[in-house]
């Protein structure tokens, strides 16, 4: 089961993500990783409301 403390510490990555995109728009691997960590926190959110 995913702990509190590991939805907050992907939730703050996924920010780290989304600035590393906002400073390189055309940056792919910037986009790609910030994709693959948001989804990881969707499924994370999701198991945590089952």
């Amino acid at each position: 089961m995913t702990t509190s403390e590991e939805i907050r510490a992907q939730g703050l990555l996924v920010v780290d993500r989304f600035q590393s995109c906002a400073a390189a728009p055309d940056d792919l691997e910037a986009a790609r990783l910030c994709d693959e960590d948001l989804t990881r926190l969707d499924a994370m959110l999701r198991a945590a409301g089952e």
